[in-house]
């Protein structure tokens, strides 16, 4: 911005223009923006782009600033969790989008996830935490109810949780399974037999099938993949919690009523969504 943003015709105030000179020549003088940071008022955020066309990323984080107060965006973490919810929306990915645009908008001073969840998929969860951990304003997890698994993954890496002061609360099972269930007995039992024929060069398709018996080698990878995502889901919960765990047993998978949660340091409080709400404003 520069004097040139002031010539022209002007339909103004002339008592507003002579007060605002004050304020405007000498920071333009000084080579400086002349209009001071307390005086600028953001964009309001718009539901459609630049060409017309509906925004889904903004229009969610207007309603989620309609909801916060009008600067801090409440964004909902409902349901089982995958990479792209239903119909491309509410997954997790487009919550990392929400997340990264209310980054960039000025009028968002900070965000609460607002978590009802028993989790998730492994798939994009880190995506979803990264997001929340790179989050450079306020954040703040509320366990609405319920926080499971991939949810603790997620809200762990806020700046802090709060957890409704509700004798239902709970929050945690950390850690990772997999079902398997075999149904050739069940199928022989209706007459039913299964076979599965491979391509030539194709023997390790589909290995992991609920017809044929798990071998010992199938078995030894499933081990080492849930391991593996163990280990990622406990180092998450560990840097983000860090300096609030009292102990290592909410690592077992149990899951915690409100106030041995806060105990244990999985919550920082207990309180309502306002609460939370308040807390992401005074940070």
């Amino acid at each position: 911005m520069n004097a040139e943003t002031f010539s022209g015709l002007w339909y103004i105030e002339p008592a507003f223009a002579s007060r605002m000179q004050a304020v405007i020549l000498p920071r333009l003088k000084a080579g400086i923006d002349p209009i001071p940071g307390q005086f600028k008022q953001s964009a309001a955020i718009s539901s459609f782009d630049a060409s017309g066309d509906y925004d889904d990323v903004g229009a969610t984080l207007k309603y989620a600033l309609k909801a916060g107060g009008g600067s801090i965006a409440v964004l909902s973490l409902n349901g089982a969790m995958s990479r792209f919810g239903i119909c491309g929306m509410g997954g997790n990915e487009f919550l990392n989008r929400v997340i990264q645009r209310a980054d960039l908008e000025p009028s968002v001073k900070g965000i609460v996830i607002n978590a009802h969840t028993p989790g998730g998929t492994v798939d994009s969860t880190e995506l979803l935490a990264d997001s929340i951990r790179n989050f450079s304003k306020p954040s703040v997890g509320y366990v609405n109810g319920m926080c499971a698994s991939a949810g603790v993954f997620a809200l762990s890496q806020a700046k802090a949780i709060v957890m409704e002061d509700s004798v239902s609360s709970e929050i945690g099972s950390i850690g990772v399974l997999m079902v398997y269930a075999n149904q050739a007995k069940a199928l022989e039992k209706e007459g039913i037999e299964v076979e599965i024929f491979r391509a030539d060069g194709s023997q390790d398709k589909a290995r992991l099938n609920a017809y044929e018996p798990l071998t010992e080698e199938i078995r030894s990878e499933i081990q080492a993949d849930l391991n593996e995502a163990r280990r990622a889901f406990v180092g998450y919960v560990r840097r983000g919690r860090a300096g609030k765990l009292s102990s290592d047993e909410v690592f077992s998978g149990k899951m915690y009523k409100r106030k041995q949660a806060v105990s244990l340091g999985l919550a920082d409080k207990l309180g309502s969504l306002q609460d939370a709400i308040r807390l992401a404003t005074r940070m």
